[in-house]
């Protein structure tokens, strides 16, 4: 048998099919607009109820906590569950994704 090892570089996480939820989320200090990113077939629910302490989202764009000035923008984020006040779903689920 002639397999390759895959050398594993530090950090190094493996691709896992997700589904983006565009949604806000309300946190003590800012609201968040992007996407987050579920495993397949879970909901945002089961997200928030996981044990991974951070979500993912992606093109994010980040206001003061009444949504009325922007702040900031980014590629992605990672938010700390335990500071999400609510999430609010903009529109229905785009389908899987492989990042």
């Amino acid at each position: 048998m002639n397999e390759k090892k895959v050398e594993k570089q530090p950090g190094f996480r493996p691709v896992v099919a997700t589904v983006k939820f565009p949604v806000i989320i309300q946190t003590s200090v800012n609201q968040i607009h992007g996407n987050l990113h579920a495993r397949e077939n879970e909901r945002i629910k089961d997200v928030l109820n996981s044990n991974e302490i951070f979500i993912a989202i992606t093109n994010v764009q980040i206001f003061n906590a009444d949504g009325t000035s922007e702040q900031r923008r980014s590629e992605f984020l990672a938010i700390n569950r335990t500071h999400v006040v609510w999430i609010i779903e903009k529109k229905h689920a785009t389908g899987l994704l492989n990042s």
